[in-house]
């Protein structure tokens, strides 16, 4: 077991820290997705939405903002019965403003990313975490960020929940110093899709 990995056993959960979660993602699309998703596992452990995400590509059309959009309640109604997803009216109400949330920021500011990446001056922060115990859940910074995106339409997004976002996004380097997937301790990867 890996203390980095939050002691997972999961195979599926221990790619997903080996070779996404901590690596610095710059892709707006790529941001946004994983940003829906983390709004979906308020309450839920992170590897039920994981287990989920293929259908929630399905469900969302692979996450693409301009399609998401524009979905209507009529669209929701058909959502509350797609397979393997969460069928929470309001966390999938959600991704949808989201969506739009998304395609405002991508205007204001030219990108989603660059607009999250403008939260941490544009370089990943280093936690310098050396065990788990000092792995803390929430900053100024996150519940500051989580306020903004709320202006922006944004919802079940809190504190926590995008503090989580930016260690998952790479915002944050949260691995522990001496795991072997730190970026520090490894040469630069290409960005992998979640």
């Amino acid at each position: 077991m890996n203390a980095c990995a939050f002691n997972a056993t999961d195979p599926l959960y221990i790619d997903y820290h080996d070779h996404y979660w901590g690596q610095p993602h710059y892709d707006s699309l790529e941001l946004f997705k994983l940003l829906a998703l983390e709004s979906q596992h308020a309450g839920l452990s992170w590897l039920t939405i994981l287990k989920k995400k293929e259908a929630y590509e399905d469900a969302f059309y692979d996450f693409d903002p301009e399609k998401i959009a524009e979905m209507t309640d009529e669209d929701v109604d058909v959502l509350m019965d797609f397979p393997n997803i969460v069928h929470n009216r309001k966390k999938l109400e959600a991704i949808i403003d989201q969506a739009r949330g998304y395609l405002q920021i991508e205007q204001d500011y030219g990108s989603f990313s660059d607009f999250l990446w403008s939260y941490v001056d544009n370089t990943p922060v280093n936690m310098n975490y050396h065990s788990a115990s000092e792995r803390i859940t929430v900053d100024e910074r996150a519940t500051q960020l989580s306020k903004d995106l709320k202006r922006y339409g944004f919802k079940f997004l809190g504190p926590v929940t995008v503090f989580s976002f930016l260690e998952a996004a790479g915002l944050y380097n949260s691995h522990l110093v001496d795991c072997p997937y730190n970026p520090i301790n490894r040469f630069t990867e290409p960005e992998r899709e979640l």
